[in-house]
């Protein structure tokens, strides 16, 4: 048995980042699991943001084929004598979306729910205090031990009969969902700079051809200049708060508030556009939602562990033509990559990540436009990345129906295999005109902290007596049936 924090810290969603981290380098020492109990109260009257996370995130981090495996375990269940209560409606209704929203049916029935109450402990309690009960509450303590008894038996009989779930397809899940978590910022940064470079380059190529003397000047392109911070910071990006400024005759947008210069704000995601943590930071008014620095909204703002930049140079290609096919070349392969890792995690994960690359792509449109409006020439620029996102949108949206289809009828294709999606990423690093930059902004993002692998294992010596008694029984004849088996 390994216990493990819960979901739902008060210490904020930091905290369960940390706490999932911890479980699966513990697990990681194992070869397999036979079950994972979701532990439950059985008296739950609303499908709250808090319940609604606490169950998603577990099962966010759990491979599809793990569904037989997932067990629902209902404590404090003498309060509803031990019946799952008002919860069980609130779990059918969150399964019956996992079944629509990604044809997933998680099992949900009487074979695998199980309904405990801990009351013994608290008769040990009362009587170690030497307070004494009566006839009729002692009995009332003796049911309620019985039925937990059985209960318990019930689930030992069922988890032998479990299919062994190897660990290593879930870590292997969830080490991929959080390299492909890092991806939108750096692909949708990366993909806006191949379309300012296309553009630069046609450009240049007008200007040749009608002066053919600037052909040995070379081409003028922007390059990315990354800049790690030395603590998250959360910035507005509204547009009340930055500026146009000319540099080298472009116009650059630069985001002049910093309303918290070292955010360490607990649960946030780093480089995500409309976080609703950002609302807890110490910059906003909790009842305006209002930032006190700059007084923009909070879903104006976002949190940063780097920054991103351009300059432009100017590099000796001779040919025109073959540099906007390099680059168009990179950002066809960009797109396929994040499609296919996004591909796997909708294939693999019970509940998927969200795809943030299209909010990114709509606020570097939305930087475009107002560098238009103030006097650039870069229509072509807003068109592509137009262009770009319609394709995305409508090339997922095929994909997923066709991954849909696919879960259906139990013939999946194209799906990655877990190892493939690190090979696969690793080819955007290695792309000669942009993989650097890529490299550098996924690092810029990974936080890396030490895993340590604590020794929690205990072992208790029971009573000889113990072997002989009511409950060791049961569980003998569970493990003599099953090996018999």
């Amino acid at each position: 048995m390994i216990d493990t924090p819960g979901i739902g810290d008060t210490r904020g969603f930091e905290q369960d980042k940390k706490n999932f981290t911890e479980i699966l380098s513990y697990i990681a020492q194992y070869k397999h699991l036979n079950g994972l109990c979701i532990l439950l109260k059985p008296d739950e009257q609303r499908l709250t943001i808090p319940f609604r996370f606490c169950v998603n995130e577990l099962l966010r981090h759990l491979p599809i084929d793990s569904k037989d495996n997932i067990i629902f375990i209902f404590t404090n269940a003498r309060s509803t004598f031990f019946a799952p209560g008002s919860t069980t409606r609130l779990i059918q209704t969150m399964l019956n979306e996992h079944k629509r929203d990604h044809s997933v049916e998680i099992p949900f029935s009487r074979d695998n729910t199980f309904l405990f109450d801990n009351e013994p402990f608290r008769y040990l309690a009362l009587r170690k205090n030497g307070i004494t009960l009566d006839e009729l509450q002692t009995q009332s303590y003796i049911r309620s031990w019985d039925h937990s008894v059985q209960e318990y038996c019930r689930l030992m009989s069922y988890l032998v009969t479990r299919p062994f779930k190897a660990v290593s397809s879930i870590l292997s899940l969830n080490e991929a969902e959080q390299l492909v978590r890092m991806l939108p910022r750096p692909i949708a940064e990366t993909s806006k700079l191949i379309e300012q470079n296309i553009q630069l380059a046609k450009d240049h190529k007008q200007k040749v051809l009608e002066n053919p003397e600037l052909t040995s000047q070379g081409i003028p392109q922007n390059v990315a200049v990354v800049t790690r911070l030395k603590h998250p910071r959360t910035v507005c990006v509204g547009e009340n708060c930055c500026q146009m400024i000319d540099v080298n005759n472009e116009k650059q947008i630069e985001y002049i508030c910093i309303c918290h210069e070292e955010c360490y704000l607990k649960g946030v995601k780093q480089e995500t556009l409309y976080d609703e943590k950002l609302q807890d930071c110490t910059a906003m008014d909790p009842r305006s939602g209002d930032c006190e620095v700059c007084g923009c909204h909070w879903l104006q703002h976002k949190h940063i562990t780097y920054e991103h930049k351009t300059k432009r140079v100017v590099m000796t290609l001779n040919d025109i033509d073959q540099r906007i096919s390099d680059l168009r070349g990179e950002a066809l392969k960009i797109q396929e990559v994040y499609k296919k890792v996004a591909i796997f995690l909708h294939a693999n994960a019970i509940v998927a990540t969200n795809d943030d690359i299209l909010e990114y792509l709509q606020y570097f449109i939305r930087e475009e436009q107002m560098k238009q409006n103030a006097g650039a020439s870069n229509a072509d620029v807003i068109a592509g990345l137009v262009n770009m996102m319609k394709e995305f949108t409508e090339n997922m949206e095929l994909l997923k129906k066709t991954l849909k289809e696919q879960k259906q009828s139990g013939d999946m294709k194209d799906v990655l295999k877990p190892d493939e999606v690190f090979k696969l990423v690793t080819t955007l690093y290695k792309l000669s005109i942009t993989g650097a930059q890529i490299q550098q902004q996924v690092e810029g993002i990974r936080f890396s902290e030490e895993k340590h692998t604590y020794q929690r294992e205990r072992y208790i010596e029971l009573p000889a007596r113990a072997a002989s008694s009511k409950v060791m029984k049961e569980l003998k004849d569970i493990v003599f049936i099953h090996e018999d088996n």
